[in-house]
């Protein structure tokens, strides 16, 4: 320590720069999801209900198939912020030649998987589900490019490519929708997109070399418990989507979707904290006064988010697609306000778990799933609840499915930083 520094002053250093990094992804992952929700809020508008249905859908399949993408990313950063060695430039060449090959591997399951989400989702036209392959090879590609900035905590170039995924999917993917409002059209605005942060993380990150095939080798195993973990939550996040899809009517399910829109924005809302902290968390396992207070702050969001639905409902609706279509939710936005905050607070334990490296985070999240769906099938299945009363039972379920996986994953991160120590 310096002798112009004293105890009192010194932890404002590491605070400072949390607060400097935390505003600029915030404010880049706010453009993000403002410029991702603008294409969603045109798609409510330029389409039909039973259209806008299905991009919800899809848009859902590529949230769960983007885990390769975000498993990527988690392993990168907290292999990167764990390396003790003098240069990172090796590790961060093997991250991005094992998104290349993740990439490639999950563009062809998801070509060879088209027919059974033809089929699965209703959906008549081929092209919008085959351009679903190369929508997540793209996106996979980032994930891999996001982590080695994350872990190396460029947070402005981090903020950058965060940007560059809203604005890809509004000017190209809301630009197709103007020119010719349809399900293949949207689809094929996404792709292209997709490509836009892609280009931007390979540009950021030009220069990287000096990977081994067993360094690409040993980043390929780190990412399968990250991406497990994730998958099980990201399934669990648009289960509710897909379910609504199979179990309530077209107009209905477009219902839910429109909803959705509300709840994904309080899930995303909050996620800046989660992309700050991470590092900190892999960096040092068992801090839990830190992940204490990162719930604290995504619970406080979603809390503000809530009391925003309750007194402006109207305001909500014109927002997600206009009293025309969906003036029916204006009464009950705040569930799926509550229900988006009960997400966000889940994600933020799943990604703890994962930068403790608690391997029985995704068995208890599956378990979840298999409950929910059993209830959404028997309530929503025989007719126990239909019409919008089958939206509002099935936005309480994934609510309460939610919060309980949010206690029960906390709870045994607390047993074990307290057996670590």
């Amino acid at each position: 320590m310096s002798s112009d520094t004293t105890p009192e002053q010194e932890p404002m250093a590491p605070r400072l720069a949390f607060l400097r990094g935390a505003t600029v992804v915030a404010v880049g992952m706010a453009i993000m999801n403002v410029a991702a929700y603008g294409f969603t809020i045109l798609g409510s508008r330029r389409l039909t209900p039973e259209e806008f249905g299905a991009i919800t859908a899809l848009l859902g399949l590529l949230l769960i198939g983007n885990v390769a993408s975000l498993g990527l990313q988690a392993t990168g950063a907290r292999m990167i912020a764990t390396h003790t060695g003098d240069s990172t430039a090796s590790l961060a060449d093997a991250l991005v030649k094992a998104g290349r090959r993740g990439a490639l591997g999950l563009t062809a399951v998801m070509l060879v998987a088209t027919p059974l989400f033809m089929w699965l989702l209703h959906i008549d036209s081929v092209l919008p589900v085959l351009l679903l392959a190369p929508t997540l090879g793209c996106l996979t590609l980032m994930g891999s490019e996001l982590g080695v900035l994350q872990g190396s905590k460029r947070w402005t170039e981090l903020a950058a490519v965060y940007t560059a995924v809203g604005v890809g999917r509004l000017v190209l993917g809301g630009g197709a929708l103007l020119i010719h409002p349809s399900l293949d059209s949207a689809m094929i605005g996404l792709t292209l997109g997709a490509a836009v942060p892609t280009l931007l993380g390979a540009f950021l990150l030009r220069g990287s070399s000096g990977a081994t095939s067993e360094h690409i080798k040993e980043v390929l195993r780190g990412t399968v418990h990250g991406t497990h973990t994730l998958l099980a939550f990201f399934v669990m996040a648009n289960a509710d989507v897909l379910l609504a899809r199979a179990l309530l009517d077209g107009t209905d399910s477009g219902y839910y979707a429109a909803g959705v829109i509300v709840a994904k924005a309080c899930l995303f809302l909050p996620q800046f904290v989660i992309v700050v902290v991470f590092p900190t968390l892999a960096s040092s396992p068992g801090d839990t006064v830190r992940l204490r207070r990162a719930i604290q702050a995504v619970a406080a969001l979603g809390f503000c988010t809530v009391i925003g639905t309750l007194l402006l409902p109207d305001l909500v609706v014109a927002i997600i697609g206009g009293e025309e279509k969906y003036a029916p939710l204006g009464p009950y936005t705040w569930l799926f306000a509550i229900s988006g905050s009960a997400y966000a607070v889940l994600q933020l334990v799943v990604y703890a778990a994962i930068a403790q490296q608690e391997k029985r985070a995704a068995l208890l999240i599956w378990v979840g799933l298999v409950v929910l769906v059993l209830a959404a099938g028997i309530v929503l299945g025989t007719g126990i609840a239909t019409g919008l009363n089958g939206v509002l039972v099935l936005v309480a379920m994934t609510s309460t499915c939610a919060l309980l996986l949010s206690a029960g994953l906390a709870a045994g991160l607390r047993r074990q930083a307290s057996d670590a120590n």
